[in-house]
Order: C-alpha cells, then sequence, then structure tokens
C-alpha cells in the first residue's frame, strides 16, 4: 500500500511548521504533531484586554530572504509592524546607571563603559594570532578585545541572546560569523572592513497579534496540525517510516524531526540529551507611564553580571511596537536566570518578583503601584552550544545518512534565532523537494 503521508513533521515549533508550510505549498501531503496543546513553540503571546505580552522572543529580524519570503507566501505582509526608530539604541546597566551601548567611532571614543587602556588596546587586535578551533567565547574575547569587553559587552550580549555562559559556549559554534572573520581575515576589525561591518542587518518586526500570529497562521495554512499528540517511537517501515504515537500509528514516507534535543534523543537513542538548555523566568509588568523615570527610549538594557543586578536586562516592549499597552501605560518585560543564574529557577513566584522589581526601581526609576503582570517560567529555554558541541552535529549527520528519509531539524543543532530557525527549515524544505519528484510516493513493502 501507499504511504498515508509524504512526509511527517514532529514539532509545531517556529522550525516545523515553516518546513511543514513550505512542503505543503508545494503539493506534498504534509502533517504536524505536536505533544503540547498549542502550536508556536516559545512563540508566545498573551493577550490581556488591552496589554499585550510576549512570553517569548519579542523581535524578529529580518535578517535573511527566507524570514521576509515566509511572511509574504504566508500573507502577511500587512499585518507586519516594524519597530520604531528609537530601538535600535540600547542600554547597559554600569556603575549604578544606564549608559548607551556606542554607535559609531565617535560614539565609542566617549563611551564611559570601557576604559582608555581598553580602547587603546584594540590597535594591537589585527596582530593577534589565530586561536584554537574549539574557544570558549569567554577566551577568544579575553585573547582578541581583553577583559573589559568581555565584562561590559560581549558577555550582556550572550546574555541577552542566550542566556549563556561565555567561559562555556563555544565561539565556533554558538557564533559561528565572529570567529569566521578571524579564520578568513585573521582580525575581528580587518574581517569588519572587509564585509562592511559584518554586524546583523533587516528591520526588526513583530505582528499586530503579537509574535504569536505568525505560528497560528503557518499552522492554519498548513490545515493538518494535530495539537495533543505524543510520538513514542519511530521504526523503519519498508521503505518509509512508522511512527507511533498515542493516538496510533502514522506511515510517511520522510519523516523532519523539528523538536528539543531531549525528546529527539528519547525518539532516536542517541544523547543529545547531553545537550544542556538554559532556564529563563519572563517577567512582564504594566506601569503607569508616570510611574517611571526612565524615557525608555530604546529597544532595552542589558546587565553585566559583575554589577550585581539579578535581572540578565529588561525590553520595553510597548516602546518598540504599538498596541502593546493601553494609552498613557508601558510594559517592561525582565528576564532572569539562565546559565550563569540557574537558582533563579527554583525560586518562587513572590521572590521572583520581588528581585524583579527592586532592579526596575533601581535601573528605572519605577516607582507606584504595580498595574498588571504575568510570569512565563521556561525551565528549558535556549539550547547551549557549549564547548564540544561539534560531536553532536556529526551525529546528527550519522544518524541522518544510517536513516535516509529522516531529517534533523529544530534549534539545537545549528542556530538558536528566530530567524536562523525559519532559514534553517526552509533550506530543509528546498532539500527534501530536491530530493524527490513532485507527487511521488513510497511503496510499502
Amino acid at each position: 500500500m501507499l504511504h498515508s503521508l509524504d512526509i511527517l513533521v514532529i514539532g509545531a515549533g517556529i522550525s516545523g511548521l515553516t518546513t511543514a508550510f513550505h512542503l505543503s505549498r508545494a503539493g506534498k501531503r504534509v502533517a504536524v504533531l505536536e505533544a503540547s496543546s498549542r502550536v508556536g513553540g516559545s512563540l508566545e503571546t498573551r493577550t490581556d484586554g488591552p496589554w499585550r505580552f510576549e512570553l517569548g522572543p519579542n523581535t524578529v529580524l529580518e535578517s535573511h530572504e527566507s524570514v521576509t519570503r515566509l511572511i509574504r507566501e504566508a500573507g502577511l505582509e500587512s499585518e507586519k509592524v516594524t519597530a520604531a526608530p528609537s530601538a535600535r539604541r540600547r542600554y547597559l546597566w554600569k556603575g549604578g546607571q544606564l549608559h548607551p551601548l556606542p554607535s559609531g567611532p565617535l560614539g565609542f571614543i566617549r563611551t564611559p563603559l570601557f576604559p582608555a587602556s581598553a580602547k587603546l588596546r584594540l590597535l594591537r587586535e589585527p596582530w593577534i594570532s589565530r586561536g584554537d578551533s574549539d574557544e570558549s567565547i569567554a577566551a577568544f574575547v579575553r585573547r582578541r578585545l581583553g577583559q573589559d569587553f568581555l565584562d561590559y559587552a560581549v558577555g550582556p550580549f550572550v546574555s541577552g541572546v542566550y542566556a549563556g555562559d561565555p567561559e562555556r559556549l563555544s565561539v565556533r559554534h554558538a557564533v559561528p560569523k565572529i570567529a569566521a572573520l578571524e579564520q578568513e581575515h585573521g582580525s575581528l576589525i580587518r574581517g569588519a572592513f572587509a564585509s562592511k561591518g559584518a554586524g546583523p542587518r533587516g528591520a526588526m518586526i513583530s505582528f499586530r497579534e503579537g509574535m504569536e500570529q505568525l505560528p497560528r497562521e503557518l499552522a492554519r495554512q498548513i490545515g493538518d496540525v494535530r495539537t495533543g499528540v505524543t510520538c513514542r517511537g519511530i521504526v523503519r517501515s519498508g521503505e518509509g517510516f512508522r511512527v507511533e504515537t498515542d493516538s496510533g500509528p502514522i506511515d510517511a514516507a520522510r519523516v523532519v524531526l523539528a523538536v528539543p534535543a531531549d525528546v529527539a534523543a528519547r525518539l532516536l537513542d542517541r544523547p543529545f540529551d547531553d545537550i544542556p538548555y538554559a532556564a529563563v523566568s519572563l517577567v512582564s509588568t504594566g506601569w503607569r507611564r508616570e510611574d517611571v523615570a526612565h524615557p525608555l527610549d530604546g529597544f532595552g538594557f542589558l546587565a553585566s553580571r559583575k554589577e550585581g543586578l539579578r535581572v540578565l536586562g529588561v525590553l520595553f516592549p510597548s516602546q518598540i511596537f504599538p498596541g502593546r499597552a493601553p494609552e498613557g501605560h508601558v510594559v517592561l518585560t525582565a528576564f532572569a536566570g539562565g546559565r550563569t543564574d540557574p537558582e533563579v529557577a527554583a525560586w518562587d513566584d513572590e521572590r521572583l518578583m520581588s528581585e524583579v522589581l527592586g532592579d526596575l526601581r533601581q535601573t528605572l526609576g519605577v516607582r507606584g503601584e504595580l498595574v498588571i503582570s504575568t510570569i512565563r517560567r521556561w525551565p528549558r529555554a535556549i539550547p547551549q552550544y557549549e564547548l564540544g558541541h561539534g560531536r553532536f552535529l556529526d551525529l546528527a549527520r550519522e544518524i541522518e545518512s544510517s536513516l535516509p528519509g529522516l531529517h534533523i531539524g529544530g534549534n539545537f543543532l545549528y542556530g538558536v534565532s528566530v530567524p536562523d530557525c525559519i532559514r534553517n527549515a526552509t533550506a530543509l524544505a528546498e532539500e527534501l523537494l530536491r530530493r524527490a519528484p513532485p507527487g511521488c510516493t513510497v511503496e510499502m513493502g
């Protein structure tokens, strides 16, 4: 008999939904299975009357053509909202006050974030030799830029993107573009000039109904997205696969795994669960505008681990996008925990809120009564590409080679950001479409 599906996608986060969306548009018979009761994974938006809180990523950067294409083909261009120009400004907490991160050479010269000795040390950077192939971010930055840049630039950035520990994250795998600058140009400064900055480009966007609007619309257009279905195992069936679920078996010619590392480990009986994750707690708070002293003229702020705050950083969502707070009010979203402060994950709501409110009062001059709040805990928020991460990439390739037709996606291998997930999922869909003629099916033995 014929397989009931051309491709079965396991996991309805942005990776799985993007892959399935492109395949279904190309005419493939596709279904998506999701163990939880909702789609979107970490893209989760909570609406409470006029308040709208992002409980995961607050924005997506249109830094790759695949992001723009996905939004266009999903028919969401008219729903897209672009960040306010002020969102380009970022702050860093140091010495009891918030300092804007410098933009441009003159700003760098004037900023009090780095001492003169650290700024002068940059003159040596083009002549520093290359490092080890698998070096931690902290070791890489100390070697090329010095301790001050680790403490007050790269370390906070790592907290903001990975909620990670720069002493353990691999520069090669966590920030491959930075590692490539050294390998290709022998210097970050020379590489930045050669690539005209090497920084992320593209508009910072969200959607009128929040970030979750994207996965919801993708799922609606895919059609066959089954939530609340747990997969128990994957076995060969003829030239395809049989996926055992708590709702019965499903046959498919191909299977795409777009799940967290621990789920992949269980389904494949391979040690992907050795990949560590950072636990993060998000605390979203609503205030009267008059009760917040800071002008909130930016995206938010990050905090160095040396400065004594418990929060890793705070975002200003209602200043970035419209429709996040009622008139005369603002939203502040704090995130805490991560690999450098894991004990926060065990705190109860009362202690967590008390610590966050204390940091908000100290950094942003918040006073008065809290209007509204919500807490979202992510025990396994972000996979950590730590030293030795390459062995998991080798393992994934080995599995895919030994089981043709099985493909491993998700964010625990090749990039954690939303644009990374969309780019990799789009590439996987294109690969699957190239490998088989349109409409072909696989006979079961």
